[in-house]
């Protein structure tokens, strides 16, 4: 039995685990390790859709050409409601309207999960770090190391790990989870789900089009992807389950059916899986200071609007950086407690409102049936679309929400206590909000200044960032660097792209006192 002692152990190699593990990649002082039970990354498509705020990430990590170039963009969507077509969302409008959506990728990308992975793990292994694969977290021991609390690790291998952080990236069936004795309330559908990667023929759709097919014996859809291939989904509901696996034939039968499209031709067939659907969160996002919880460990939900992957995606960024500041720059340990602050509370509002998608879209009560198969074709037709086409408000509000891009922390305590200094037309970011269209990398804070006029208040300032912060906050003038943005004052960004402080009087005693919470004094 052999020993070693790290900083942080991620378990699990799924994209979130791996987007973890490729954040912290770049922190050459962090000791980590990312293991996983199964013997290679996934070799089917799962998750496809990989939405604008994840490409971002990608972007951060030079990796957003090379998703996009093996994705698949979707031009259009449609809802074809008893077999006739009701209403059409067309998303090359949205492409159009990249400078108004502050983002260089206003698109949905459909990108098969095994690209996702493969892309992340040939950036890890460029950085000399290997997934170790078959290996399990069997047992953890919390251990007292001079008051630091560290968790030794029982790996299956007979290694025995001792480190300072564990990070649960292993899915909806966490062995974390499971040994920590955490509740995942929710609750279990009864409707399963099939899902399939197949080539069609006669599809009533064009190869750049997504559709949703809605009758009254459940819900199906097509989804296109590269090579001329589909993905097939569909609703089973609980009294017509018989086993859980069902046949290529059988899942083409349903679309046709639910379509009223007899004539596809469905073949080919490289893979079909049946899976139940759940929404469910934990309550606790980190658990005795040295435990956090990521992804579908922490939360799961139906697949409306692809939204699963993302999220954790997403919770990786979020946790990685605060990681890498505590370890790296001694940060005070509050700031890992912003991770639960943060990102439970998007899980939360991302479990109801999926729940309440898929309860619309597939439930069996007459009441909510008659209003999907007969209301709904109406509100879509007359308002939905025309609202969509016609009024770009609309159009962006639709796809700031699905594209993840219109998250924002800002109603949160931890941008309570003097986020801002100053006054601020009502239209700027505020502290909590993305930093809108442009991509900093991953490691620093950016300090960005927009002020021409109070030269002398600026200037004192930017000395004093220098002298104080150097290491951990680099400098951009807005007009020199000529970022496409006319904001007040300056703001300063999180190394994950969201705002942590604005001013535009530039206090300086203000904004230490605001940094002090974060970040001791005698440690700069």
């Amino acid at each position: 039995m052999t020993s070693s002692s790290i900083d942080i152990l991620i378990i699990g190699a799924g994209p979130t685990g791996l987007m973890l593990a490729c954040q912290l990649s770049l922190y050459p002082n962090i000791t980590f390790r990312i293991i996983d039970k199964n013997s290679s990354r996934t070799i089917n498509s799962r998750a496809l859709a990989v939405h604008a705020r994840s490409i971002e990430l990608f972007a951060q990590l030079n990796l957003a050409e090379k998703a996009l170039a093996q994705g698949k963009f979707i031009d259009k969507m449609s809802v074809f409601i008893r077999g006739k077509h009701r209403c059409s969302l067309d998303l090359t409008l949205i492409r159009t309207e990249q400078q108004s959506l502050f983002t260089h990728y206003p698109y949905i990308l459909f990108l098969e999960q095994s690209v996702t992975e493969q892309l992340l793990e040939t950036f890890l292994n460029e950085h000399n770090i290997k997934v170790e694969r078959q290996t399990e977290a069997i047992d953890f021991i919390d251990i007292d190391s001079m008051n630091d609390n560290d968790v030794q690790v029982i790996l299956s291998t007979g290694e025995t790990i001792q480190t300072k952080y564990i990070c649960a990236c292993d899915g909806a069936r966490s062995i974390v989870r499971h040994k920590l004795n955490l509740p995942f309330h929710g609750r279990t559908y009864s409707e399963s789900l099939f899902v399939a990667d197949c080539q069609v023929d006669n599809a009533p759709l064009g190869t750049d089009q997504a559709g949703v097919f809605l009758a009254s014996s459940g819900l199906s859809g097509l989804l296109p992807m590269t090579n001329n291939r589909y993905r097939l989904f569909g609703t089973i509901h609980e009294q017509n389950e018989t086993d859980e696996t069902i046949s290529i034939d059988e899942a083409a039968h349903l679309l046709k059916q639910r379509s009223k499209h007899f004539n596809m031709n469905v073949h080919d067939c490289s893979w079909i899986s049946v899976y139940r659907s759940h929404h469910r969160h934990i309550t606790k996002f980190r658990y005795r200071n040295r435990y956090f919880l990521l992804g579908d460990a922490a939360h799961i939900h139906s697949p409306v609007g692809g939204q699963g992957m993302n999220t954790g995606l997403q919770d990786a960024h979020n946790l990685a950086w605060k990681l890498a500041y505590v370890l790296t720059y001694s940060a005070r340990d509050c700031l890992l407690d912003t991770y639960h602050d943060e990102r439970s509370t998007i899980a939360k509002t991302l479990v109801n409102t999926t729940d309440r998608a898929f309860a619309f879209l597939s439930s069996t009560y007459w009441a909510t049936r008659f209003v999907r198969l007969f209301i709904a074709p109406i509100l879509f037709q007359f308002i939905v679309q025309p609202l969509f086409i016609y009024l770009r408000k609309f159009r962006q509000a639709v796809f700031l929400g699905l594209s993840q891009l219109g998250i924002t922390y800002r109603s949160l305590n931890v941008y309570d206590y003097g986020a801002s200094a100053g006054n601020f037309h009502q239209n700027t970011p505020q502290p909590g909000d993305r930093f809108p269209y442009v991509i900093f990398d991953p490691c620093h804070y950016h300090f960005v200044i927009f002020e021409r006029q109070q030269l002398i208040k600026v200037n004192q300032f930017v000395e004093f960032i220098k002298k104080e912060y150097s290491k951990m906050i680099k400098i951009h003038d807005s007009y020199e660097e000529k970022i496409p943005l006319k904001l007040e004052g300056a703001i300063l960004i999180r190394p994950d792209g969201y705002i942590a402080y604005r001013t535009n009087v530039f206090d300086i005693r203000h904004f230490q006192c605001y940094f002090h919470q974060f970040f001791p004094t005698e440690m700069m």
